[in-house]
């Protein structure tokens, strides 16, 4: 039963939880803190793009480790690493440590993520999986969103907040350490080139880019201009809060679009309400109380290309593949992550917030453009039957796990060119 099931994973969803509730307000925290620390803007955007970085090692590397010393003693490894980083931000205010410190974060971050999920995964079966992954979604984001909140919290030495949220990592692994459920064992999944991904699957591969290139942006110079702009915490909290909800509240109908219709066209149509929607927001002023809803529209947008994204790439690949699939997925966008702040703070530096919310939308209308060529030229594979989960770029692991389990002995898709029709 699924009270039962919860029972065994239920510490792990409180800890990885808790992870989130600290992640939902640090990421805006170090964007603002970067921006009134007078850093040049290049230096800006590569403090702000370390995370990425260090989440992409971590996504890319993080397995092995796994797989040697198992998932209770890597998480709690990892908390730690993270905690003692986030306590020594405030202490080390050089650029060259912020940007190892964040580069630590991201790596222990991914890990926490990817121990959590495939803990999840192992321990769950095929008929309750889908549920607790919600539930796990829902818990995650949530906190996420609330996270923003605690910008809030009066921190009149500059330290609280940072030591708030090394608190919240070492509470997370208090859980974790102190469960009587058996840690699970991970197999090996055979590996999938880059190119052969690309090749398969290259509307999956430009979306995943697409959504590295605008979120990342997004999320780590809006907060950092707006701190520049005299706008108060709370604004700003409240802004970035309403584009994680909209993210979430966008995920359960776009999951059931994209099992009824072609979801490379899906996929083009979400790109291009987020072309329509950044434009929207590089338009309005930062005062109008449109800007709210407009920003929940964006966040749905941008949060709901990946999943698609990642459903597209497993209907066209063989079901043994589909762990490595998803791994090189989050490759493609932890890269693409790291990127977007750097070419956004360029572009900021230049033009206001307003050039970057214009980079976005040109990203995605790029997008929207190898779409419609796909489409053209391209037919749809065939549609491979799951069962629906909220869907991330922190999933790659049990999205895979759940597709193996349930495409075994299914054929796969391969792109083959449109007939011909005669004239």
């Amino acid at each position: 039963m699924l009270s039962a099931v919860l029972s065994t994973v239920g510490t792990t969803i409180l800890g990885i939880t808790l992870v989130q509730l600290a992640n939902g307000f640090l990421g805006t925290l170090v964007s603002m803190n970067t921006a009134s620390a007078g850093f040049a803007p290049v230096v800006v955007g590569v403090v702000l793009a370390a995370y990425y970085g260090g989440y992409t090692i971590g996504a890319a590397t993080i397995a092995t480790v796994l797989q040697r010393v198992g998932h209770i003693r890597l998480f709690a490894a990892l908390a730690g690493l993270v905690a003692a980083s986030i306590a020594l931000q405030p202490i080390l205010t050089s650029p060259g440590s912020w940007i190892l410190i964040r580069l630590v974060t991201g790596f222990g971050a991914a890990g926490l993520f990817i121990t959590a999920e495939s803990w999840l995964n192992a321990t769950s079966t095929p008929k309750d999986r889908g549920m607790i992954f919600a539930i796990y979604m829902v818990a995650t984001n949530a906190a996420f969103g609330a996270g923003q909140f605690l910008l809030n919290l009066p921190a009149p030495g500059g330290f609280e907040l940072f030591s708030l949220a090394a608190a919240l990592f070492c509470l997370a692994l208090v859980p974790v350490a102190l469960t009587g459920s058996a840690q699970p064992k991970l197999v090996e999944s055979p590996r999938l080139r880059l190119r052969d991904l690309r090749r398969l699957a290259p509307v999956s591969f430009a979306g995943c880019a697409t959504t590295g290139l605008a979120s990342s942006a997004f999320y780590s110079l809006v907060p950092a201009y707006a701190q520049t702009q005299g706008v108060e915490a709370s604004s700003i909290s409240a802004f970035m809060a309403t584009a994680i909800a909209g993210g979430l509240a966008f995920q359960i109908p776009v999951g059931t679009l994209s099992d009824r219709f072609d979801r490379r066209i899906l996929a083009g149509c979400i790109a291009a309400g987020l072309a329509i929607s950044t434009l929207c927001l590089a338009l309005l002023p930062l005062s109008t109380p449109v800007i709210l809803i407009v920003t929940f529209i964006l966040g749905g947008f941008m949060s709901t290309i990946y999943p698609v994204c990642v459903a597209h790439a497993n209907d066209r690949v063989e079901p043994e593949r589909a762990v490595a699939t998803s791994g090189r997925l989050i490759l493609i966008q932890g890269i693409a992550s790291f990127l977007g702040p750097i070419i956004g703070t360029t572009v900021m530096g230049q033009t206001g917030i307003e050039g970057v919310y214009v980079y976005m939308s040109l990203v995605a209308m790029i997008f929207v453009a190898a779409v419609v060529w796909r489409v053209k030229h391209v037919e749809a594979p065939v549609q491979k039957e799951r069962p629906f989960v909220i869907l991330t770029e922190r999933m790659s692991q049990p999205i895979s796990h759940m597709a193996e389990e349930e495409d075994i002995g299914g054929e796969s898709s391969v792109d083959a060119p449109k007939p011909q029709r005669s004239s």
